[in-house]
């Protein structure tokens, strides 16, 4: 597979993934803010600081925000311009994926351009934002469901997986760092809905539920545990890391954490480092330091990746110098 094509299928699904978590996120904050009062600066400024927004101009009200972070083309990072450049790589690719996941692609491309759409987000704006994420759900189905589980498979669920790690990470970092309660709103109603809240910003409240969990006394360990070191929800850190890994190590037919090449040592650190630690010594470090080195670490990752399939410089190994690195590393 040609590098160009490789980066294509990598970015399609993180901007998919990309789009879901932005609606996600704006319609959980919406119903935690009509069900309680928070400051002005922990309503809406958040959501911006999760994306990596950390300037905006103008007072950043509900309307504003979920406006800019909706439909504004010029933001990177609003759902209108995710999807749009999702739909992008897809049509660059389309002898890559299959006829009905462009097919559904260019649907929603559409979908979103007609009057109707607007008309919902103004007056059903939950089931807009419903709309958003099932995008993603039934996308990810199709490619599943259609497309050969080869190269360009690997690479759209490496994209996906990395996503998804990068945002759960900034999702528990940011709310948790800037939403850090009172010593005396530890354990209330308003300390509780924040937790609440994260969870389903991870579509996790319910599996959180239906997890056996050690730390039944603290709320906030248990969802913090859950969602950094739980291996069987989809969308915890170590979850989706572990996937990346795994991803990596068929795209380059190697065993899984052998180092093959620096995308894959970097991915390997980060691993054995959060192997290293249970919740207790992420918290004993601090949970924004660890934190903070996790989404790092995950951009590091990110950028190793470019560097080893998409840059202009990539050469390819051949399958023989593949096997060799492979024994080498045995």
């Amino acid at each position: 597979m040609i590098s160009r094509v490789a980066e294509h299928c990598y970015w399609l699904s993180r901007y998919l993934e990309r789009a879901e978590n932005t609606a996600r996120i704006l319609e959980v904050n919406q119903t935690l803010l009509l069900d309680f009062h928070l400051p002005v600066e922990q309503q809406w400024m958040p959501l911006l600081i999760i994306s990596g927004i950390h300037e905006y101009k103008g007072e950043p009200t509900a309307e504003k925000i979920q406006e800019y972070m909706t439909w504004d083309v010029d933001n990177p990072f609003s759902i209108a311009s995710s999807l749009s450049w999702a739909r992008e790589n897809a049509r660059i690719i389309r002898e890559v994926i299959s006829a009905e996941m462009w097919e559904r692609m260019n649907f929603y491309h559409l979908w979103l351009k007609q009057p109707s759409t607007r008309e919902l987000f103004d007056h059903q704006r939950g089931e807009f934002y419903a709309q958003i994420r099932r995008i993603n759900q039934l996308l990810h189905g199709i490619c599943d469901a259609t497309m050969a589980h080869g190269e360009a498979w690997e690479f759209f669920h490496l994209g996906t997986h990395l996503e998804r790690a990068s945002q759960t990470a900034r999702i528990l970092d940011v709310r948790y760092h800037i939403l850090l309660p009172k010593i005396e709103d530890v354990g209330t109603p308003v300390d509780n809905a924040h937790w609440v809240a994260i969870l389903m910003s991870c579509s996790g409240y319910e599996p959180f539920h239906k997890r056996p969990r050690a730390n039944q006394s603290d709320p906030a360990v248990a969802v913090a545990e859950f969602l950094i070191l739980d291996d069987l929800f989809p969308r915890s850190v170590h979850h989706c890391l572990t996937a990346c890994e795994r991803s990596l190590a068929a795209i380059s037919e190697t065993e899984v954490g052998s180092g093959a090449n620096e995308a894959d040592r970097k991915l390997g650190q980060l691993l054995r480092w959060l192997d290293a630690r249970d919740i207790a010594d992420l918290i004993h470090d601090g949970l924004h330091e660890s934190l903070t080195h996790v989404v790092d670490g995950i951009h590091d990752i990110g950028n190793a990746i470019h560097q080893t399939y998409f840059s202009g410089e990539v050469r390819p190994p051949t399958k023989t110098q593949n096997q060799t690195q492979t024994q080498h590393q045995s």
